[in-house]
């Protein structure tokens, strides 16, 4: 059974709003093997490091479409920000092409 998210961090769950917020939710939790990640949740906090940060935007590309760097997540840790970086990044892209 995966860690509890509670045993990590005193943070209050905010659950994820939207599908890709759940989508790239589902993806760090199952990289960093725990049960759930909120809006608010820091990727450090999680026990998150470089390596599952390269999994994560690995696994993240492949299930979304969306391109995406290691250094967004770790320069944006809370999953909040780091999808509205994906956005941003992705629409951006899409607006050069």
């Amino acid at each position: 059974m995966p860690d509890l998210r509670e045993e990590l961090t005193d943070a209050p769950y905010t659950p994820p709003t939207d599908p890709l917020e759940k989508q790239v939710a589902e993806i760090i939790a199952s990289v960093l093997g725990i049960d759930k990640v909120g809006r608010e949740d820091s990727f450090y906090d999680l026990g998150g490091g470089s390596m599952q940060a390269i999994r994560i935007c690995a696994r993240t590309e492949q299930e979304t479409g969306l391109t995406v760097d290691p250094l967004t997540l770790l320069e944006n840790d809370r999953l909040v920000d780091f999808v509205a970086e994906l956005r941003g990044a992705n629409s951006a892209a899409a607006t050069e092409s």
